[in-house]
């Protein structure tokens, strides 16, 4: 079993609300009638506000996919780097006392990897052992934790540091013009975030990771993702997700807690990547959760928007700081991505 010992989140230094996002983007695409005409898209996603790796005015111009990549490996470093600092310092432990480096991200590319750069600056050790994750999409931050708490589980003396970033919104082109391009614009966007977990061996009084599971649906391989193409990332993102979710996901998630002689009923705290409207209220009646079992969920995507696999992690630093969680409860993390796949971890405080 493993523990987290702390938790850190990061955020870029441009905070925009939906209104702004949706009035730039409409801006972008006067005069394309296909597109207006889903603006209202922007109404119904739940977000508030979002943060940015840089100003609207700058993605309106339309920049090369090398300059969003460069701004990519630019700021990315920066966060992880921010989000990792304050993460270690919170639990008071140095750099050189990490064992494991687990980076997940799906929104850029950089060789060497983020957290090979990272390492340095940070002053980890030279033996780290460094394993950098893509292409597990919003499933990611959950699938990192997943990892991370199996290696654990082996080396109980070890600790073991996860983190997560993505700039979502260096995806956005100009030239991107289909409706699934208009959802990805008025859903996602950016943050860094960092989780501290020790061994059996290692003190600490966050909660335990007491379970974990991936899946992976082979039948449905195609649901989200990423194409690639000369001018960067189209997103990939099927209208059936959300009947995928109640049909075949679920079924897939009960099986895992009853494993552990549990049913959802049972958890006091559930944190499920956000996704978008739709999926939150598939959770809510696939499951059969009661009226504000999804809040936090909601409330993630409220302030942020969706962070793909940094929004689980986000969520869960703000549920530990607001200290509900007390000792004796139990909880649920599960986040979807590509694949299509599940990654799941049960809690207990």
């Amino acid at each position: 079993m493993s523990r987290i010992l702390s938790l850190a989140t990061a955020l870029p230094p441009y905070r925009f609300t939906q209104d702004q996002i949706r009035d730039t983007f409409g801006t972008v695409c006067r005069g394309q009638r296909g597109i207006e005409r889903l603006l209202p898209v922007f109404d119904r996603t739940g977000v508030e506000t979002r943060y940015f790796a840089r100003p609207l005015e700058w993605y309106a111009e339309g920049q090369t996919f090398e300059t969003r990549n460069d701004v990519y490996a630019e700021c990315a470093l920066e966060l992880i780097e921010q989000a990792a600092r304050s993460c270690l310092h919170r639990a008071g432990v140095s750099p050189d006392q990490i064992d494991h480096l687990y980076c997940v991200t799906t929104t850029g590319l950089t060789t060497p990897s983020l957290e090979a750069r990272l390492s340095g600056r940070l002053g980890l050790r030279p033996d780290v052992r460094r394993c950098p994750l893509f292409g597990l999409g919003c499933a990611g931050g959950a699938g990192a934790l997943v990892r991370a708490s199996d290696v654990l589980r082996a080396y109980p003396g070890h600790r073991a540091l996860v983190l997560s970033v993505e700039l979502c919104s260096l995806v956005f082109s100009p030239t991107a013009g289909t409706a699934t391009d208009v959802v990805g614009v008025a859903l996602f966007g950016d943050g860094a975030a960092a989780v501290l977990l020790g061994g059996d061996d290692v003190s600490g009084t966050g909660p335990a990771v007491t379970q974990t599971r991936t899946h992976l649906f082979h039948e449905a391989p195609d649901l989200m993702g990423w194409r690639f193409t000369a001018d960067g990332m189209r997103l990939i993102l099927a209208r059936g997700v959300p009947e995928f979710v109640d049909t075949t996901v679920k079924p897939v998630v009960e099986k895992f807690l009853m494993d552990q002689g549990l049913a959802i009923g049972d958890l006091r705290h559930l944190v499920l990547h956000p996704g978008g409207a739709k999926v939150m209220e598939t959770y809510q009646s696939a499951f059969g959760l009661p009226a504000g079992a999804v809040d936090n969920s909601r409330e993630a995507m409220r302030q942020y928007g969706n962070q793909s696999s940094a929004s689980v992690l986000f969520m869960l630093h703000d549920l530990v700081a607001s200290g509900r969680p007390v000792s004796g409860d139990s909880g649920l993390m599960m986040a979807l991505g590509p694949g299509f796949s599940a990654e799941m971890l049960t809690l207990a405080w």
